[in-house]
């Protein structure tokens, strides 16, 4: 039985957030300020191992508030692939993930990483209430 409370959970003093909506079967997280490989790398595993009911959620990804000074790169975008392809085993199948920018720069970025999660469809916005409206949540 899942609980009828959200969990959040942040790393990297915050840089990377989320929130376990189990009432609506989604997964918030928040990228934000200077996020670095080790944010990534370390910071978002976190979360499923905490919490493995998100591997059936849709997952909405924040990352309006994203900065360059953390430098991160394709090292801790690969890595999360690689444990999410580990954590999962393909059990992800028909999940959606909304990846909501505040400009087009990384959506070359973005569209280049969903080829590592193949059971997820993913798709770009610039509008978090539009990400939200294709999940069909609140």
């Amino acid at each position: 039985m899942r609980p009828q409370w959200d969990a959040i959970g942040e790393y990297g003093s915050g840089r990377v957030s989320w929130v376990v909506d189990f009432r609506q079967s989604l997964l918030t997280i928040r990228l934000q300020g200077g996020v670095t490989d080790d944010d990534l790398s370390t910071g978002i595993p976190r979360i499923w191992g905490g919490h493995p009911d998100v591997l059936e959620f849709d997952t909405i990804v924040d990352a309006r508030h994203l900065t360059g000074e953390g430098k991160y790169g394709w090292r801790g975008l690969r890595d999360v692939a690689r444990d999410w392809r580990h954590f999962a085993k393909g059990r992800d199948a028909g999940t959606k993930a909304a990846i909501v920018l505040g400009d087009t720069l990384l959506t070359k970025l973005v569209r280049a990483i969903a080829f590592d999660y193949p059971g997820t469809v993913f798709r770009i916005f610039l509008d978090i209430d539009e990400a939200k409206a294709w999940l069909g949540v609140e």
